[in-house]
């Protein structure tokens, strides 16, 4: 049975949305492109996305899933070859005066086909074999993203696996095999994978000091325009870390910097509670979906968004290091915007076809 739409849900997404249009706008003449107007056309096609396919039902999502996840792999090999390179990555498409980024849609699409799998299996914990194929399937979206290369857009990708196997039930000693084999992965990465500058991030986390105009200096200023927001905030369009260019990527990774120097401590507590809410909500579609493949959808999608949202906020105060992962409908950029919107239209589609007697 179809049900009106999660009115509370849709309330977090337009106040960050909105909180969102009003950062982009006191960055613009920082920043120096309209970045209102760009971040305003996204955000209606995210909410008019979100608002369609929260009208498909979910056993359509489960038909369809394959055919989108294969187009989202075949978006990801012609990237590699055709794509646009921006700051050493190859990522996006151009169309126009507008740029696609398919890492971001096949993670919606990686959600819908591992969604499917494990809502055909029926109870029992995963066996080897299985665990396998859902960290085949995860596995071959990230590498490929892995390959642009976009460290930050991979490591979303983390969390759906992890909660995938978590939801299948993988039993305890193979919890603790991943584990070792995650440390041993690690371990391998720092001394041959990662380049310089990026075991420097880790090391500038551990030791603020150690590199305060180089490498840990877009960390000292985020926190420096933080900590200045106060109370009440010094008010939008006056933060002096933004408005004097000191902090760097503010309209991105560090855009909840902008709002928190902005609006203050009463400022960036509403923005995080919007984020609690969004959250809750998606906690709660799950708690009264219909079937096992609506309660995984939305536990993954819930993860996949919680995820990046503690992790950008832990890169912005310090906590973590920089990885260039975005926050969720507040940081600019189209493709992010349009794929959270589209991944929370389907958790309204479990919403909307939850049980008659829910």
């Amino acid at each position: 049975m179809e049900h009106r739409i999660d009115a509370w849900l849709i309330l977090a997404v337009v106040g960050i949305l909105g909180a969102s249009l009003v950062t982009q706008n006191a960055v613009t003449e920082v920043v120096g492109t309209q970045l209102l107007a760009r971040q305003l056309l996204w955000a209606c096609g995210g909410m008019l996305t979100l608002l369609a396919l929260s009208r498909v039902r979910l056993d359509l999502y489960a038909r369809l899933a394959p055919l989108v996840y294969i187009g989202g792999l075949a978006a990801l090999v012609a990237v590699l070859f055709f794509g646009e390179i921006r700051s050493g990555t190859r990522g996006w498409f151009a169309v126009g005066p507008l740029t696609l980024q398919p890492s971001e849609f096949a993670r919606v699409a990686t959600i819908l086909m591992v969604a499917a799998w494990l809502g055909r299996r029926s109870g029992g914990g995963l066996s080897a074999k299985e665990a396998a194929v859902v960290v085949a399937l995860v596995g071959a979206t990230a590498g490929l993203v892995a390959l642009e290369p976009d460290l930050g857009v991979t490591l979303t990708y983390l969390p759906v696996a992890v909660t995938a196997l978590w939801l299948g039930g993988l039993p305890r000693w193979a919890w603790i095999g991943l584990i070792l084999l995650a440390m041993i992965i690690g371990f391998g990465a720092w001394h041959t994978v990662l380049k310089d500058f990026q075991k420097e991030r880790v090391l500038t986390v551990l030791d603020p000091e150690r590199d305060p105009y180089g490498h840990g200096y877009q960390v000292r200023q985020s926190k420096i325009a933080v900590g200045s927001g106060g109370v009440a905030g010094q008010g939008v369009g006056h933060g002096s870390q933004s408005l004097l260019r000191y902090l760097p990527a503010q309209h991105t990774d560090f855009a909840f910097a902008v709002w928190a120097e902005a609006t203050g401590f009463v400022g960036a507590t509403g923005l995080l509670l919007g984020y609690a809410l969004m959250l809750y909500r998606i906690g709660m579609a799950a708690a009264v979906a219909e079937n096992r493949h609506g309660l995984v959808l939305a536990i993954l999608v819930g993860s996949w968004l919680a995820f990046q949202v503690v992790i950008n906020l832990g890169m912005v105060l310090g906590l973590l290091p920089t990885t260039g992962i975005t926050l969720p409908l507040f940081s600019y950029g189209g493709s992010s915007l349009l794929s959270t919107c589209a991944a929370l239209g389907v958790v309204q589609s479990v919403w909307r076809h939850r049980l008659v007697n829910q």
